[in-house]
């Protein structure tokens, strides 16, 4: 596309925390209150709306940055 890099959204922060935190995506579904449609796209790397953001934030008591990522390079140093 032009020679302009594309980054694309990526959740790796969200499942590095799940990981660190030793939580399974289920437990996230109900802490948070989301559906496990909302989780299947995280799955896929799909976008999700503030509002779940939001959710997800207020249930592990974190910020956006530590839910999703556009460097596809996110953990790799």
């Amino acid at each position: 596309m032009n020679g302009v890099d594309i980054m694309s959204l990526n959740y790796k922060p969200l499942w590095k925390q799940l990981s660190e935190k030793n939580l399974k995506k289920v437990q996230v579904i109900e802490m948070a209150k989301l559906t496990t449609n909302v989780m299947a796209n995280m799955g896929k790397n799909k976008p999700i709306t503030m509002k779940n953001l939001e959710k997800i934030c207020n249930a592990l008591e974190c910020t956006p940055n530590d839910v999703f990522s556009f460097d596809d390079s996110y953990g790799d140093e």
